[in-house]
Formats: C-alpha cells, sequence, structure tokens
C-alpha cells in the first residue's frame, strides 16, 4: 500500500519512500510491531530548518541611479528608431511594388517614377521586352536630375539588352547637366539561367569623371559561357590589367551584364568592386546590330 498523505516521512524514507511493508515483505514484522500505549504521542515531526534571508540589496547612488534611467531612456529611443526604421522599409516595399508597376510596358510616356520610398533610397525602374528605350531613358534622365540614380529592373536577356541601352541614351541625355551614369550589375532571386533577373544599380557622377583606364578589349559573344568570361575578367583585374567588354546584339550584351555581376562576387574577397559605363560602338556592316562596349572601373571597398 502506498503510503497516504498523512505519512511523516523521515530522512531515510525520502531516499527510500517505500518500506518493507508497503513492498509487501516484511508482513510478519509489521504484524509483531508493538502498539504505541495508551497517551503515548508520535514524537513531533523534524523542525526544518529556516528558509536563508535574500541577501540585502546594495544601495544605489544617486548618479547610479540617474545611469539606470539614462541607459532605459536610450534603450527606448533605439527601439523607437527601429519600429521607424522598419516601419519606412515596409511602405518602401509597397512603394516599390507601385513604381514597378507603373514603369513596365511601353505606355509610360516617360511619367516620372513613383518617389524614393526613404530618404537616400533609390527609384525602382521596370524595363520591359517591349518598351521604348528612349522614354526609359527619359525617365532615368528626369529621376537623375530630380535626386537619387533609379536601379532598373530587368528578367530575361532582351531586358537587360534594352536597360543597357537606355543607360546609354541616359548618359547622353545628362551630359547637358555635367553629369554622368555607370551601373552594377546586382542578381535578383527568381533568375533562372535562361531567364536571368538582375537589377543595375545606378550611379551618377561628374562629367569627365577619371574611370579606370581600359588596357585591352574582350569580345564577348551571344554563347559566350559567363563564368568563363567572369573568371578571365578577375583575373586581369588582380594582375592589374583592367579590360574592357564588347558585346553585340542582345544576348551578347546581356552575357556582359551578367559577366559583370558575377566578377563582382568574384573579386568582393579580393577587397575589390566593378562598376560599369555603357555607350554605343559603331560596327563595320551592322547598321542593325546593337553593339555596346562597357568601360569597366575599379573600386576599392
Amino acid at each position: 500500500m502506498a503510503p497516504g498523505p498523512e505519512r511523516r516521512a523521515t530522512e531515510p524514507d525520502r531516499a527510500e519512500p517505500y518500506s518493507e511493508k508497503d513492498r509487501g515483505g516484511g508482513a510478519a514484522e509489521a504484524e509483531a510491531a508493538p502498539l504505541p500505549a495508551d497517551g503515548d504521542a508520535l514524537p513531533p515531526p523534524p523542525a526544518g530548518e529556516p528558509a536563508a534571508a535574500p541577501p540585502p540589496q546594495p544601495q544605489l547612488s544617486a548618479a547610479e541611479i540617474a545611469a539606470q534611467q539614462q541607459a532605459a531612456f536610450k534603450a527606448a529611443i533605439a527601439a523607437a528608431a527601429a519600429a521607424a526604421q522598419a516601419a519606412a522599409a515596409q511602405a518602401a516595399a509597397a512603394a516599390g511594388v507601385r513604381a514597378m508597376a507603373g514603369g513596365g510596358g511601353g505606355g509610360g510616356g516617360g511619367a516620372a517614377p513613383a518617389p524614393p520610398q526613404e530618404p537616400g533610397g533609390p527609384y525602382f525602374v521596370k524595363v520591359s521586352a517591349t518598351g521604348n528605350v528612349k522614354q526609359v531613358a527619359g525617365k532615368v534622365a528626369h529621376t537623375c536630375r530630380a535626386g537619387d540614380a533609379p536601379a532598373m529592373l530587368c528578367t530575361g536577356s532582351i531586358c537587360i539588352n534594352q536597360a543597357v541601352k537606355a543607360v546609354a541614351v541616359s548618359r547622353g541625355y545628362l551630359a547637358n547637366d555635367s553629369q554622368d551614369l555607370t551601373f552594377q550589375t546586382a542578381f535578383r532571386e527568381g533568375g533562372t539561367p535562361d531567364k536571368p533577373s538582375v537589377a543595375l544599380y545606378l550611379a551618377k557622377h561628374p562629367l569627365g569623371w577619371p574611370i579606370t583606364p581600359n588596357n585591352v578589349e574582350m569580345q564577348v559573344g551571344a554563347t559566350s559561357g559567363v563564368q568563363v568570361v567572369s573568371a578571365a575578367l578577375a583575373q586581369r583585374i588582380r594582375e592589374g590589367i583592367v579590360p574592357c567588354l564588347t558585346g553585340i546584339g542582345p544576348d551578347a550584351v546581356s552575357n556582359c551584364v551578367l559577366a559583370i555581376g558575377h566578377t563582382r562576387l568574384a573579386l568582393e574577397a579580393d577587397g575589390l568592386d566593378i562598376r560599369a559605363r555603357p555607350e554605343f560602338i559603331a560596327v563595320a556592316g551592322g547598321a542593325d546590330l546593337n553593339a555596346v562596349k562597357f568601360h569597366i572601373h575599379v573600386d576599392k571597398i
């Protein structure tokens, strides 16, 4: 029989909570055990040790209390700032979606994109395969005159080619304002090898700014391996030789842009980064071909 709640446990009982009687193995001893005489009382339970008093809390000085209050105040300010930043980022994402929705297609008419979501944040211009290059270029130039340069979002080789041509045309528009443009390729989620998705982050420069001298020229074709081109470009830059890339046709131009993005990733461990300045070039017998030269500039990071 298990001990009832009225049983008072002793120290041995705590170590061995069930007696021989409880196990059923000591019935004879239990029957022969003498009963207490009338008037005998059970011994009182052992008195427990008094609980230890909590250590006295040290008294803080007025200066320490003020310091704690100041720290709590700063923490509250930091939390409020973080919340405000998160709200601004959420608003930025919503505004970016609105800008992308209004930037595609040929019916944009060069209208200005949505305002930046946060101070210093980029505009987003979505480039479509059927968009008017001059209208997109006008939108880019207008945005650059109003503030920060935009980021151009494009998916697929045709859209990438359209974006590069728009940047080259925008450079001509902004030359009247003594400004120039470069871009850096960044890969976006959702792209595939057959249909890459990239963002071209534009940056403004004073007209005639000193770009890194390009010593040699690398021809990139429509069937060139992007990884092969980027590996060769990165190795040349490590050796102190900065080539320029030349592409003829939409697929070749797209391969140049993708190779620039992969080269940026390859040079990150070397503390280097690159950006490109595109310009149209004339090709013999290629009146209907799109030929672009990408001047490469090297930055230290």
